[in-house]
């Protein structure tokens, strides 16, 4: 099965004003602010959509096309928020729940043959965590490292215009790995997570 990925293309031309915006992260944060209210809103959703749906799994085997949706609305109104927030893409993320040509997404497969023995270690909650723990203290330690690299990022934009494609390339990465982490976690992906933050850019 695939596994869910971060699609986008770099950022060829960044502007300096939302770099500078950036270099004082609560200014960028502060704009971001409906969407990252959407994403709360909708993570709690798919947190609860997840749980239910391995009980649905658990007795019937199939997981529901409306569920798996309604993660996968998450898991992308998350990328493309934090996609902004990097300095990814300048266009701000709309508020749709499919945008067509927006240049950082998220794809998640479809999980038509989802294993009960996942979905009974997800009703139990521990054994699924605790199968979770190795990339958990892994991606907070990359999560830090390109928090810093966005930073440097913006930094790098204001005086020189243009944005490493080697900081886009790794932060992109590392939402990747919490899409797939995440995704595996809430059902929508049997096969364990791949470690790392390599990824190819459409662009």
């Amino acid at each position: 099965m695939d596994q869910a990925a971060v699609l986008y293309r770099h950022n060829q031309q960044p502007r300096k004003g939302l770099a500078l915006a950036g270099l004082i992260f609560f200014v960028k944060a502060v704009l971001l602010i409906p969407h990252l209210i959407i994403v709360g809103v909708l993570g709690n959703l798919a947190m609860a959509v997840g749980y239910v749906g391995f009980w649905i799994v658990g007795f019937t085997g199939q997981l529901p096309p409306a569920l798996q949706g309604l993660i996968s609305m998450w898991v992308r109104w998350l990328s493309r928020s934090y996609g902004w927030l990097a300095g990814i893409t300048d266009d701000y993320p709309p508020f749709e729940t499919d945008p067509a040509g927006y240049p950082f997404d998220a794809r998640t497969p479809v999980n038509e043959n989802p294993s009960k023995g996942w979905a009974v270690a997800g009703i139990l909650l521990f054994p699924k965590a605790l199968a979770l723990i190795p990339h958990m203290i892994l991606l907070w330690f990359v999560m830090v490292a390109a928090v810093i690299a966005t930073w440097f990022g913006y930094l790098a934009v204001v005086f020189t215009g243009r944005l490493p494609l080697g900081i886009q390339d790794f932060v992109a990465g590392t939402v990747q790995w919490y899409v797939r982490v995440m995704s595996w976690f809430l059902g929508l992906v049997d096969e364990y997570p791949p470690f790392g933050v390599k990824i190819q850019p459409a662009g």
